[in-house]
């Protein structure tokens, strides 16, 4: 650990490069801590000379992880200030209505396919599946299950292009 805190402020530079500002120190002193709970010696010192890459991971490491706290505390404090009635957005409200529109078309168009194509399409739409992972539940050739979705996607797509289009210009009232 001497061999390290010989390069202390080598290291306060790397972390300020992080943007870490004031913070610097702090985030060198947990460093320090970290290596002496969590690392040996063997991954530090090579050859007798400190590991100046593992060290900069080290940090970088720590300095990642000090920016997402920040800002998950930042996000999740409450101002004073702040109502504690929290009223639904209806700012957007064409938009939500437009999109739940396309929606329940697209579901009622579904509804028209053989029940193959029907199961097969809601079952990648839905599971969050891979293809190569409905083919290894399903029992049913990938390159099958592919130009099926294929051919299903397309027919959507040539269906409700132009209703997607209106959508996406914020032209809602068209739909």
């Amino acid at each position: 650990m001497k061999k390290v805190a010989e390069r202390h402020n080598e290291w306060v530079s790397i972390a300020k490069s992080f943007n870490l500002k004031d913070y610097s120190e702090d985030v060198i002193q947990e460093l320090y801590l970290r290596l002496l709970k969590y690392s040996s010696e063997e991954k530090v010192i090579k050859k007798g000379v400190v590991s100046r890459g593992y060290i900069y991971f080290c940090i970088r490491g720590l300095a990642y992880q000090y920016h997402n706290t920040k800002n998950r505390v930042r996000k999740t404090s409450l101002d004073d200030t702040e109502n504690y009635l929290q009223i639904p957005d209806t700012s957007n409200m064409e938009e939500h209505i437009a999109f739940n529109k396309i929606c329940k078309m697209i579901d009622n168009h579904i509804e028209g396919w053989h029940w193959y194509d029907k199961i097969l399409f809601e079952m990648y739409r839905d599971s969050g599946k891979s293809i190569r992972g409905i083919a290894n539940q399903s029992r049913i050739s990938m390159v099958s299950i592919f130009n099926s979705l294929k051919h299903l996607k397309k027919e959507i797509k040539n269906e409700f292009s132009e209703d997607y289009e209106d959508y996406i210009n914020g032209d809602f009232d068209k739909i």
